[in-house]
């Protein structure tokens, strides 16, 4: 994580005032084939859009955090950055940062000039170090236009060499993850990305939707059959934790009937009260996947919509607390529906008919983010989407994108000569409801 810490000794006090400013770079948005929307606005490639999380704290104390996603278009690498520093550093530049494209999320290291006269009335320039961190949190708001909805950080009169330090480990740090490599939450301090938020806005939907949601997950035959092969593979009567178990229906009650000891959890209050009160067999625990704290406790664990919708953050989190809660060589399974190709975005989106802070990944994403600090080893990973929806959601694919073609050339002049879209996108890339069994691995 990039760190600045800012110590003031204020003239009379007993104790210096210290305060710290700490970004972490975490995944990308996207793929470059896709558009990447917040708010009313987007851009065309989702690849250079990067999950970050803010932390900001005042003598140790959590002041602020949020989570955010900024645009680092042209990003070169270590190098090339290193080059660009330079040019900030010989003065020939007098602004060093990321972002500013939708979202307007900005990280600078900007030098301010300044005249002053000295002792001798002479008149010399001097310069004024000054980070900021500019959030544009449309991402949270949900329907702003970029740059409506901004908190900003400013950390003023710091030393050149503490500015230099935080962007070399910013640098260092949004290089790994422009690679495809993210950090490891096993070496992260506890709770280092409790998010209160998101966690409390989706509890409050669950709870309201508790007495009315059914399920049907079993309706999908590919899936079910998935489902008993993974049962077929755990030892009779074993232990099976269903993440995000909401009611329990009808995962819970497969489970119950196949002779497994089952635990339960979830994040809604009210949706654990209508799984207890339908099979008391079983234990539930109110605590989101990211809080579950089970030792090597479970043969099988289970997630259907749930692990699979988190952000990458919360997702990488998930990860290793299920890695944890897994015997050696306990299996898993995931069950996830990626929401369009095309286009990432809009954490805080409606969903259910309300407003949900979540994500979803292609299937090779979810592989390769489970297989990245070895703690699984993927078994199967099938896309198990109806070929007839498929060819519905082909049909409806060709539509939009012929729409959204000729409402692009009404903007535009005649003369511009837009070439028209390339409708051939095959069925096999319309990876959407998918299956993934995975085995614990030793790390």
């Amino acid at each position: 994580m990039a760190k600045l810490t800012f110590v003031h000794n204020s003239f009379g006090a007993k104790q210096p005032s210290e305060e710290c400013i700490e970004v972490r770079p975490w995944a990308q948005g996207g793929r470059q084939d896709q558009i990447f929307c917040i708010g009313s606005g987007y851009n065309f490639d989702a690849h250079f859009n990067v999950w970050i999380e803010v932390r900001y704290t005042v003598q140790g104390a959590p002041l602020f955090y949020t989570r955010t996603i900024i645009h680092v278009f042209g990003f070169g690498g270590l190098a090339a950055e290193e080059a660009r520093l330079q040019t900030f550093i010989r003065g020939e530049l007098d602004t060093y940062g990321f972002g500013d494209i939708l979202p307007e999320t900005r990280i600078s290291l900007k030098r301010d000039r300044f005249k002053s006269k000295d002792q001798d009335g002479q008149e010399k320039e001097y310069c004024n170090y000054v980070l900021t961190i500019s959030l544009d949190m449309g991402a949270v708001f949900g329907v702003s236009y970029p740059g409506e909805r901004m908190v900003d950080i400013r950390l003023e009169y710091l030393e050149l060499e503490d500015g230099l330090n935080f962007m070399r480990q910013w640098v260092q740090e949004l290089d790994q993850v422009m690679q495809g490599r993210h950090p490891d939450p096993a070496h992260l301090p506890p709770d280092n990305s409790d998010w209160p938020f998101a966690r409390q806005l989706n509890r409050q939907v669950y709870d309201s939707l508790a007495s009315e949601h059914q399920e049907h997950h079993f309706e999908i035959p590919r899936l079910r059959r998935a489902f008993d092969r993974w049962i077929s593979l755990l030892p009779p009567g074993g232990q099976v934790l269903d993440v995000g178990c909401g009611h329990g229906d009808p995962v819970i009650a497969r489970l119950l009937a196949k002779g497994f000891r089952v635990t339960g959890n979830d994040l809604s209050p009210a949706m654990l009260q209508r799984a207890r009160e339908q099979f008391p067999a079983a234990v539930f625990v109110e605590c989101a996947a990211t809080e579950i704290d089970f030792e090597e406790t479970f043969d099988g664990i289970c997630s259907f919509s749930s692990v699979l919708y988190l952000d990458p953050i919360d997702f990488f989190h998930a990860i290793y607390r299920l890695h944890r809660a897994l015997k050696p060589e306990g299996l898993l399974y995931l069950y996830g529906w990626e929401r369009g190709t095309d286009a990432r975005g809009d954490p805080y989106g409606i969903d259910l008919n309300n407003w949900l802070w979540g994500w979803t990944y292609s299937l090779n994403e979810a592989v390769q983010a489970l297989e990245e600090h070895g703690r699984f080893k993927v078994l199967e990973a099938q896309d198990i989407t109806r070929k007839a929806e498929k060819r519905e959601l082909l049909k409806l694919w060709r539509i939009q994108r012929q729409r959204e073609h000729e409402e692009f050339v009404k903007i535009l002049s005649p003369e511009a000569h837009i070439p028209p879209p390339d409708l051939n996108k095959s069925l096999e890339s319309l990876s959407n409801h998918y299956v993934i069994v995975a085995r614990k691995q030793r790390t």
